[in-house]
């Protein structure tokens, strides 16, 4: 089954739609501008040669210097054949001052130019008038209407008309020009535009192939990221690193289904184990007491085991609750001290306290998971710490003014290849030294789970033979800051 989605709700056709309509929008808008700018021209010019006949026959024609006077015949007649001789394409009529027509050219035929009250009244202003005259045949004229003088009296009236076919057939063949191509136009451009859109989105349905080939088998797979910065860049890259957070999660959660199923799959296996030898044999009561001590141990196993999940669980989903207090660091190292010297005490283990600080160190923490975590460090000391070893406890500032603290031990120490791995959950340097003393492997996990959410940081040093030492930062409680020193005066 496809899943490309239909042509309609594409990217691609309503890009091309859109690009489609606004091109036409912008055209017809163009085309519209450009004819009424061109009528407008046209227009202008045809008005401004009427304007140069009108001076030419006022010029040559009723300015002519004749000692005899002409009558209106003789002036028509003259007019008709000078206009006749120049091949003007233009007609004139001429009024008297009462505004009846005495002569007009032999083009008019039997049309006569109006003179209506916007050519009388700027007549008497003494100007020229212009307008566009249709007459009962349907022909459009422009006609210009001016007075002529003389000296300074106004004689008759001089209407100069040509007929705007030319001008009419011209525009009209420029529309039926643009009613054919311009449809053409934005046909052929927009296929251009559905050709680039789907070039431009190209880069897109390569993700969109590429994410469907990503499965929960396979997040090892990447996006394809372009040399070339842009969006899609971008996006992939994001989406990259959302897989490699995916990824990460999912080995997390195969990796603790795994372990706590290791983990869980021993203690269940002895448990089941002894019973079916206790059922199966007849023992004494001793004997049947002895293995629910045993039964009893491997449920306490598994139930610091699960308590241990379920504070790791808490603590990656963002729900590990610090009920925060300020308290002294001194007071703490003081009673991990204490409980140092009774675990240590059957194995004459000597603990070190070193308070490197000449105050009070307060912060700002959950002091009972602190010292849950730092009784961790001491109670892990202590059981890889050999008879007669040492352990040593020390509060200090650190360059960032916070407080550090220091727990060093002369035990076993751990091979510098198992270092980076020792915080892991399940995770165990020597696995049946750690199972035959107790240990869950889940400890150090926690502890820095704690450590972070009280953003501190943890580092570990150690040489194999000689000891260990677990180094904690943890910020300062800024409202109970010491007062800095002051200056005696000399």
């Amino acid at each position: 089954m496809s899943l490309r989605p239909p042509i309609r709700s594409s990217i691609r056709f309503k890009l091309t739609l859109w690009f489609a309509l606004t091109l036409a929008i912008l055209m017809l808008s163009s085309e519209t501008f450009w004819d009424r700018h061109l009528a407008t021209i046209l227009e202008g010019n045809t008005d401004s040669r009427l304007a140069r006949t009108g001076d030419i026959l006022d010029d040559l024609i009723y300015n002519e210097a004749d000692d005899a006077p002409r009558g209106e015949e003789t002036q028509c007649r003259e007019l008709r054949n000078f206009v006749y001789r120049h091949n003007w394409g233009v007609a004139i009529q001429q009024r008297n001052p009462r505004g009846e027509v005495t002569c007009f050219t032999e083009n008019l035929g039997e049309l006569r130019f109006p003179l209506n009250r916007s050519a009388l009244r700027h007549l008497s202003q003494g100007g020229a008038y212009f307008e566009t005259f249709t007459s009962e045949t349907g022909e459009r004229y422009r006609v210009m209407t001016r007075p002529r003088y003389d000296n300074a009296r106004r004689v008759d009236v001089l209407q100069v008309g040509e007929n705007l076919e030319a001008n009419d057939t011209a525009l009209a063949l420029l529309l039926w020009k643009r009613i054919i191509y311009t449809p053409l136009l934005i046909i052929l451009l927009s296929g251009c535009g559905w050709f680039l859109a789907g070039r431009a989105l190209s880069p897109l349905q390569q993700i969109t192939d590429a994410i469907r080939k990503i499965t929960a088998e396979n997040l090892n797979l990447r996006l394809p990221v372009d040399k070339k910065r842009n969006e899609l860049t971008d996006l992939s890259i994001s989406f990259n690193e959302t897989l490699e957070r995916l990824a990460n999660s999912f080995s997390r959660i195969k990796q603790f289904t795994g372990d706590a199923s290791h983990e869980l799959r021993t203690p269940l296996a002895i448990l089941k184990g002894e019973t079916e030898v206790s059922l199966r044999w007849s023992r004494g009561e001793e004997e049947l007491r002895q293995t629910l001590i045993s039964n009893l141990e491997e449920i306490e196993r598994m139930e610091r085991i699960t308590e241990g999940l379920l504070q790791l669980a808490k603590s990656e989903s963002g729900e590990f609750h610090l009920n925060l207090s300020s308290f002294s660091l001194n007071d703490l190292l003081q009673d991990l001290y204490i409980h140092s010297k009774t675990l240590g005490e059957a194995k004459k283990i000597e603990t070190i306290l070193q308070m490197q600080v000449d105050h009070e160190v307060f912060i700002r923490a959950d002091q009972m998971h602190l010292h849950r975590a730092l009784l961790n460090f001491v109670t892990n000391a202590v059981k890889y710490t050999p008879e007669g070893g040492e352990i040593t406890l020390t509060l200090a500032l650190n360059a960032a003014n916070e407080a550090q603290i220091h727990v060093r031990d002369t035990g076993m120490g751990i091979p510098a290849e198992h270092l980076p791995h020792i915080f892991e959950r399940f995770y165990r340097v020597d696995e049946a030294r750690n199972r035959n003393i107790g240990g869950t492997g889940l400890g150090l996990s926690i502890v820095k789970a704690i450590i972070s959410a009280h953003q501190g940081r943890i580092r570990v040093f150690s040489t194999p033979g000689q000891g260990s030492e677990f180094i904690i930062d943890l910020p300062l409680d800024p409202t109970l800051l010491p007062d800095p020193p002051t200056a005696t005066p000399s």
